[in-house]
């Protein structure tokens, strides 16, 4: 389904727009079309529980979205999962380790998402993000 749109945007906007669909044989709506679904922080093609986690993000303020981008996996999980790992590359996990480890990679990947989608909000609000190297890394 599309819905149309009148956006008026600045020239240099839109001669940068022609310009893009020329040299990508497109054209200018095409071009828009995918630039704002490219950069921006919203998605729907993801799972609807997922989904409607990260819309929730949307409603924090940015103190609060700055707690969560600024999360790390807990001490004691990371062992965990950094000990599973371990036994899984030396081939001796058992079927219950297995599980524990797919469910804490899992919980790493939420984790990884949330924050994610936590700085793509604050620089979408305006704020300036850290430097990758200013991010601390799990330990």
């Amino acid at each position: 389904m599309s819905v149309s749109v009148t956006l008026p945007v600045p020239s240099s906007v839109y001669r940068i727009a022609q310009r893009t669909a020329a040299a990508t044989s497109r054209s200018i709506e095409k071009v828009l079309v995918d630039v704002l679904s490219a950069v921006s922080p919203i998605s729907d093609d993801l799972p609807p529980g997922l989904q409607a986690e990260l819309d929730t993000l949307a409603q924090l303020s940015d103190a609060a979205l700055g707690k969560i981008a600024r999360d790390t996996f807990p001490a004691d999980q990371r062992r965990k999962y950094d000990r599973l790992l371990e036994k899984s590359s030396a081939g001796i996990l058992t079927p219950d380790e297995r599980g524990q480890l797919k469910e804490l990679r899992l919980e790493s990947e939420r984790l990884m998402l949330r924050k994610t989608h936590a700085y793509a909000l604050l620089k979408w609000r305006g704020h300036t993000l850290p430097a990758l190297a200013k991010i601390p890394r799990p330990r």
